[in-house]
């Protein structure tokens, strides 16, 4: 392996760490548990989502759910593997953003494959004329998913143009 790949391979490693870190922290923390962060717009909390993003499935009560969606998201994980295999010598930033998504499908499987569900511990919200609006509780594995995608789809768009 060369030192590209070593390097895209540590940053895997140290991002899975702390999101496991991170979730582990917030699951010794009394239930219901809520830290206020920056009062009216971010707290942390202790949620337990049983469904997938935005809590979709969460609701949906089959001895099914879990192994379904641990199937689904292997699935998704091994295509992202061999997509970053493919590229894992490119240049580009394309590989690096391959490495923040199957590090964050990963701890999230872990967590679902350890647990039963997978940690939420990020709420961000805001408060207008006394209501809350709530973004749905995610962790750092969603962030890192949801920050190598948007970055993956503005190189791509860019790059087409």
């Amino acid at each position: 392996m060369n030192r590209r790949v070593w390097m895209q391979v540590a940053l895997f490693a140290l991002l899975l760490s702390f999101d496991q870190l991170s979730k582990w922290w917030i699951e010794q923390q009394i239930p219901f548990f809520t830290q206020t962060v920056i009062e009216g717009y971010f707290n942390l909390v202790r949620a337990h989502n049983f469904g997938v993003a935005f809590s979709v499935f969460d609701d949906w009560d089959s001895p099914w759910r879990t192994n379904l969606l641990l199937g689904v998201t292997i699935g998704i994980a091994s295509v992202v593997t061999l997509w970053w295999w493919r590229e894992r010598n490119n240049r580009g930033i394309e590989p690096w953003m391959l490495v923040m998504i199957l590090a964050g499908a990963v701890g999230n499987i872990w967590d679902r494959m350890v647990l039963g569900y997978v940690v939420d511990f990020v709420d961000w919200f805001f408060i207008t004329d006394g209501v809350d609006y709530h973004w749905p509780a995610f962790n750092m594995a969603d962030a890192y998913i949801s920050t190598a995608v948007v970055i993956l789809i503005a190189t791509s768009a860019k790059r087409s143009e």
